[in-house]
């Protein structure tokens, strides 16, 4: 880490006011999940799901990001100093959650109001050389009425392709309270700077390239992306009497790209210009500036009132969003056929850019939902929704308009049953409008954002709670349709609707402590994807499992060891090739301690440790090689 960034953070660090109580370093998502189906604390993420792919499909592109309970419309990830945690919620973490959707939530939870002064510290070497600062200060300035949060982040990441990008943020939110009512609006102004994203391989035919050599970077140094990542909003929970209460949010979001490159090799045939590599036409596609932003927000007004043993909650609402979305408009360049996996400089020439695209999303939802609670029996969750949903897309060069349209009614209803004290049932069916993610980067539409989207689910599941833990299993079968390339059209690298796709599987999940020292969280999923016609939709693996354990010693007094396995089945690169399943092992140490008064901890961390070489599948036929083996460690200090 660079001497000058540390002393910078040690400066603010040591002249944060008073003394707090632990937060940031007594962190451990292991200790902390529920369930094994997605948790984030931190930069330490565990479970089988993640916000990019949950039961096969990613909610965040969907649009199924909530914030502190509250619909968002965000463009990149939620700024982790806003949030204290994430989690991904399926099966019966979502049972009782209102309006919830077919490709699960994820659930983001902002800092509380803090009850004492503090600040924290945390100082993370990653991988390849690489750093982040992560500082967070927590400011109570009036006792149980005005508080303030917020925090600032520094890094600069490097990946094993030789990219990485340079980030800074600043996240002020306060947090006023008065008569029954909390309002917490925030700002973040964030950037990434000198962006290499991962060149991108095409194996179009054939069979998978041998990978360049660990961190060579085979890209353009002059390729720099840059984009901004700000937003603003605010969050509002309201007690209007005794039964009923208010919970709202308004946002506008930004994650424009203000400088962006894709460098993409596609294997060929014919004899190898150079001993032991494969042959690739090597394109660049530079991008004008692409404005990518949204303004988006939800009300709900929810009555509690009690019959007899049961417990209701009745919650109206009202949610939107208007989205544009900027593509297009590229400059592409062909530097012709090389050995791939070789540095290729070449020389900065000037750009001719066109007018890029635009697309716009205007979706709205009048949303009524019942939750009712009988304690020993069970629960049940009925929602229903009336969606507006109109799209337009205006071409760049032509100037001519598309436009799309939906007002379809949706609904979902879960239903839990509680057998006994340990045992429960649910089962449910969900159907939503959700988005479709942007059409990848090497697509003649890329970046694009694709149509809103029908999406049904049905699923059903068991959970056995026993002292100090639970097991989750869990069915599902989701519908919705398939974007890929359109190889058979007038234009093959047209990334479009080509019919329906269907994940049908069984997830795991067992979660908990044993004994005084051990705790575990195990997941899997076994899952048969399937596209109409038969074939197995890109990229989606039939098998997915992993397991996160800590056991805590008395050496130091605690030190310690942690463990991860995980295992990815065989993927599709496209319909005759597929990656091999391959296995990774992560060790690491956890320690926590104190410097003086200051709690702290420290945590040390070998991913990938065996060193697996495997392919990350992106979109058919296109992929990157996923990360070998490295090293973090981080120091976490509460002031």
């Amino acid at each position: 880490m660079h001497k000058g960034a540390i002393g910078n953070a040690i400066v603010l660090a040591l002249a944060a006011p008073g003394v707090a109580h632990a937060q940031r370093a007594a962190e451990n998502p292991v200790a902390s999940a529920e369930d094994a189906f997605g948790t984030n604390v931190g930069l330490e993420s565990i479970g089988i799901y993640t916000e990019a792919d949950t039961r096969g499909f990613s909610p965040l592109k969907a649009g199924n990001v909530r914030l502190d309970g509250v619909y968002i419309d965000t463009v990149q990830t939620v700024p982790g100093r806003l949030r204290e945690s994430s989690a991904i919620r399926v099966g019966f973490s979502a049972a009782e959650y209102p309006f919830h959707a077919p490709t699960g939530i994820v659930d983001h939870r902002m800092r509380p109001f803090p009850v004492e002064t503090g600040f924290s510290l945390a100082l993370n070497r990653v991988a390849y050389g690489g750093h982040i600062i992560e500082t967070d200060l927590r400011l109570p300035i009036i006792a149980d009425h005005l508080s303030l949060t917020g925090g600032a982040t520094k890094a600069h990441t490097r990946q094993g392709d030789g990219g990485g990008n340079n980030t800074r943020g600043v996240t002020i939110r306060p947090i006023i309270r008065f008569a029954g009512v909390e309002i917490a609006p925030f700002i973040h102004r964030g950037s990434y700077r000198d962006i290499y994203f991962h060149p991108l391989v095409v194996v179009a035919s054939g069979d998978l390239p041998r990978q360049a050599p660990n961190r060579r970077f085979i890209a353009q140094r002059w390729a720099d992306g840059r984009q901004r990542n700000n937003a603003t909003g605010v969050v509002v929970k309201a007690a209007i009497g005794d039964s009923l209460s208010l919970r709202g949010g308004l946002f506008f979001v930004e994650g424009d790209r203000v400088r962006n490159f894709t460098e993409i090799f596609s294997i060929v045939g014919g004899p190898p210009v150079a001993s032991g590599m494969a042959n690739a036409r090597y394109r660049l596609i530079a991008d004008p500036t692409q404005d990518l932003q949204s303004t988006s927000g939800e009300v709900q007004l929810a009555w509690r009132f009690a019959t007899g043993r049961w417990q209701h909650r009745v919650i109206a609402g009202y949610r939107g969003r208007d989205r544009l979305t900027e593509s297009g408009g590229s400059d592409r360049r062909d530097f012709g056929v090389i050995a791939f996996g070789t540095e290729n400089p070449r020389p900065e020439q000037p750009y001719v850019f066109t007018d890029p695209n635009a697309g716009r999303v205007r979706q709205t939802a009048l949303t009524l939902g019942y939750l009712g609670r009988l304690d020993g029996l069970g629960s049940i969750n009925l929602g229903l929704q009336k969606a507006r949903y109109r799209g337009s897309f205006r071409d760049g060069i032509s100037g001519r308009t598309s436009l799309s349209r939906a007002d379809p009614w949706l609904y979902n209803a879960v239903v839990t049953v509680d057998l006994d004290r340990s045992f429960s049932l649910y089962a449910g069916a969900e159907s939503g409008l959700e988005d479709s993610g942007a059409a990848p980067e090497n697509a003649s539409n890329r970046n694009e954002q694709l149509p809103a989207t029908s999406a049904k689910q049905i699923e059903g599941g068991m959970r056995w709670r026993f002292p100090g833990g639970q097991l989750v299993v869990n069915a599902f079968q989701i519908t919705k349709p398939y974007f890929s390339f359109d190889a058979g059209g007038a234009d093959p690298l047209l990334f479009t609707q080509l019919g329906q796709v269907r994940h049908r599987g069984v997830e795991t999940s067992l979660s908990g402590r044993f004994g005084r020292r051990f705790s575990v969280v195990a997941g899997a999923l076994l899952m048969k994807p399937r596209v109409s016609g038969g074939g197995r939709p890109i990229a989606t693996p039939s098998l997915y499992s992993r397991i996160d354990a800590n056991y805590r010693t008395d050496i130091f007094g605690g030190l310690t060891p942690t463990a991860s396995f995980s295992y990815v089945g065989k993927r599709a690169v496209r319909t005759d090739l597929l990656v091999p399943g391959y296995a990774t092992v992560d060790l690491g140490l956890r320690q926590q301690f104190k410097i003086g008064k200051t709690p702290a901890s420290f945590r040390a961390l070998l991913l990938n440790a065996f060193d697996a070489r495997t392919w990350k599948v992106v979109a058919a036929n296109t992929l990157y090689p996923e990360e070998r083996r490295r090293m973090t460690a981080s120091l976490t200090m509460d002031f």
